[in-house]
């Protein structure tokens, strides 16, 4: 094989040995080439697991890949061996050997070993390149299905972090319905016993047709008054009880609506507390949200404002609540006049389990999940900031894009 000839051969092979990362394809094309310009009359790549060799890819006549396989015991790769009177050259490369078997002349032989050992960087580069990629893709398939089984498992776990915060704010949740309850509860007795006063007193006399009618009027307003204090306790039962119920589906809500919805539940404590409310609500669009989830989040935000106030006593105890629309969002604002959160704490109190009220059996869970169910669920952002009068919460509610609801 002349010098040129021998030039022609290398270009070839190392241009079929390419660019592709798919092993079988890049091995097939190369041993297909190096055949027809070597006259190889069987070729192979072999790999080992320690005690077998398996052949990955071959060419030419089948009856002679098992004359040209390596031997496992053999470590000592030789480029130019003599088997049976056979021309068989073995090449260690890429992790693994290739063979070739020929009919060549000495001086042939030896041109044919030198072109091996001109592709052999080359070929090792190729082979170890497929191989990586093999391995990443492999690694890809299984991190997808390892990052799908994290997502549930934290699906789960946030799941049971909100039952836990739910959990925990019910013993508040019973103070609030005590607060509620109050005074329908004490209105019902004080028509009761307003009734009971004027029949003992005969403030109606019955002999007369005016002291009948006249009973029978008051009788039916007290029942009256009596039925509407039951209507209230009975609305905020269901309001206690669809609060604590897992959203299936989004309603169709305003922030108004919201607002008003979680008020009746904690309203009175506010009052009790000597908390004043100033509202100022200025939105006015429809937005598509889990409305008890939401729920639990404004109530959780107005309760730590309260607790807040309750702990420091500022000369003033005032909550700020504020709503309005802008371009691309629906904004809501809860603002305390409890002198704030001190610095080293506002960037953790996100965080789970971390809590300012341990002395008051704080769990640490209600703001962590507050701000899972707006970002996860709501698809929108909570943000805490001070102002020169406190603690300011923020919840954006982004504008979704028709058909992006759940």
């Amino acid at each position: 094989m002349q010098f040129n000839q021998q030039l022609l051969v290398t270009y070839e092979c190392i241009n079929a040995i390419g660019t592709s990362l798919d092993m079988e394809h890049m091995l097939r094309n190369f041993l297909r080439v190096f055949a027809r310009k070597s006259g190889a009359i069987a070729s192979g790549f072999w790999r080992t697991n320690g005690e077998n060799f398996e052949l990955i890819c071959s060419q030419g006549k089948r009856s002679l890949y098992s004359v040209i396989a390596p031997n496992a015991h053999n470590r000592s790769w030789d480029l130019h061996v003599k088997r049976n009177g056979e021309q068989v050259l073995y090449m260690y490369v890429g992790g693994g050997v290739m063979s070739f078997m020929f009919f060549l002349g000495e001086e042939e032989l030896v041109a044919v070993e030198a072109i091996l050992r001109s592709l052999h960087a080359k070929l090792d580069n190729a082979i170890r390149a497929c191989t990586n990629h093999e391995t990443l893709v492999k690694l890809n398939a299984t991190l997808e299905e390892k990052v799908r089984v994290e997502v549930g498992r934290n699906r789960e776990k946030d799941k049971h972090i909100l039952q836990q915060s739910r959990l925990a704010q019910m013993g508040e949740m019973i103070s609030m319905i005590a607060h509620q309850w109050r005074q329908p509860l004490g209105s019902i007795s004080t028509v009761a016993a307003s009734v009971k006063v004027k029949l003992a007193l005969k403030k109606f006399n019955l002999e007369t047709e005016d002291g009948r009618r006249g009973l029978e009027e008051y009788l039916l307003k007290s029942v009256g008054k009596i039925e509407n204090y039951v209507k209230f306790l009975t609305a905020t039962i269901d309001d206690f009880r669809n609060f604590f119920k897992p959203d299936k589906r989004r309603d169709q809500t305003t922030l108004h609506d919201l607002v008003e919805r979680t008020l009746g539940i904690i309203g009175k404590a506010l009052e009790v507390n000597g908390i004043t409310l100033h509202k100022e609500e200025r939105s006015s669009r429809l937005l598509s949200l889990h409305t008890n989830e939401v729920m639990q989040v404004i109530l959780n935000l107005l309760k730590n404002a309260e607790d807040a106030m309750k702990e420091r006593n500022p000369a003033q105890k005032i909550i700020w609540l504020r709503t309005y629309d802008t371009p691309d969002s629906t904004v809501l604002e809860i603002e305390d006049s409890a002198g704030g959160i001190e610095p080293v704490l506002i960037e953790k109190i996100f965080e789970p389990y971390f809590s300012t009220k341990e002395e008051k059996n704080g769990t640490g869970l209600g703001l962590y999940m507050s701000k899972t169910i707006i970002e996860d669920h709501a698809k929108g952002r909570l943000l805490v900031a001070n102002t020169a009068n406190g603690a300011c919460f923020t919840i954006v509610f982004a504008l979704q894009e028709e058909g992006e609801n759940e």
